[in-house]
């Protein structure tokens, strides 16, 4: 799963209005983390939690439109872990790929497996694999139409947070970033289910860290509250996810993602499948576009 988030955003000289911000309760989430939470916690805080929403989805938005995450080439590494029934690890698979800009769209690429680079077969069908995606992105444009190569991808929009209520939970900082936390969960009745992942979204609730001073997401988590069957050529029922990514800000205008952590359990047929699943950002640079 990737989700996009894009955020060249002037900073918004409007403080929201959560200035009666106390200590109180300490209230455990995600990870073992802690929130300072408020009095406003137990009051009705939609307008508040909407307002900061909609900042971070205008800068998203603006990032997107500029397209500057597309002057960075990025080098990430993955690590794949599978589980026994109890949580234990059988096996581990290491990657890195190379992610950069290809036609004018994002494209990730395998370079190594397992510490050694690809062999003659792997690097074949790297080949093939980038060839039919230059196609079709061309065949696309040709058409007038955008090519989004993964219909998995979630676009941090108002089409994706329009399917969810919006609570404002409290403040805390991460990596010297002073966030607000929103916490979000499906809204009650029927929700899109146009693409793959609009399932695995609808079952979804998580917390949001936005950033105080431009509303940049500093972390995403996520945790999939109902299981589902689904058939992408077989049939498979995906029994629970849960998943946090965190981002980092680069040239004070750019949020790139810094690391994704995402468990997941599902049955393929009769045979239960367990996962843990790693990956990190570990290198980006610049890169001419023109």
């Amino acid at each position: 799963m990737t989700v996009r988030y894009v955020l060249l955003f002037v900073f918004v000289v409007f403080m929201i209005g959560l200035t009666a911000v106390v200590p109180g309760a300490i209230t455990a989430v995600g990870r073992g983390q802690t929130i300072q939470a408020t009095d406003a916690f137990s009051e009705p805080t939609f307008p508040a939690a909407r307002t900061i929403l909609d900042r971070a989805l205008e800068r998203s938005s603006i990032q997107e439109e500029s397209g500057i995450q597309l002057a960075f080439e990025y080098l990430v590494e993955s690590t794949v872990e599978s589980l026994d029934k109890d949580g234990a690890t059988t096996e581990v698979q290491t990657a890195r790929s190379r992610q950069y800009a290809l036609e004018g769209v994002l494209y990730e690429e395998l370079v190594e497996r397992d510490g050694q680079p690809l062999d003659e077969d792997d690097a074949r069908k790297e080949q093939e694999k980038k060839e039919s995606f230059v196609r079709k992105v061309r065949e696309h444009a040709a058409r007038g139409e955008e090519y989004e190569p993964d219909d998995m991808n979630a676009l941090f929009d108002e089409n994706l947070m329009d399917r969810y209520n919006i609570e404002f939970v409290g403040t805390e900082v991460i990596r010297d970033y002073a966030c607000w936390v929103l916490r979000f969960e499906p809204r009650p009745g029927k929700l899109p289910e146009k693409r793959r992942i609009d399932k695995a979204l609808n079952r979804s609730t998580g917390q949001l860290w936005i950033t105080q001073d431009d509303y940049g997401v500093a972390r995403v988590s996520f945790e999939m509250q109902k299981s589902f069957r689904y058939v992408w050529g077989l049939v498979a029922t995906l029994r629970s996810t849960v998943g946090q990514l965190d981002f980092e800000r680069v040239d004070h205008a750019l949020w790139t993602p810094l690391t994704f952590d995402l468990t997941l359990d599902m049955r393929v047929f009769f045979k239960g499948i367990r996962r843990h699943i790693q990956q990190e950002w570990i290198a980006r640079h610049r890169v001419d576009v023109s």
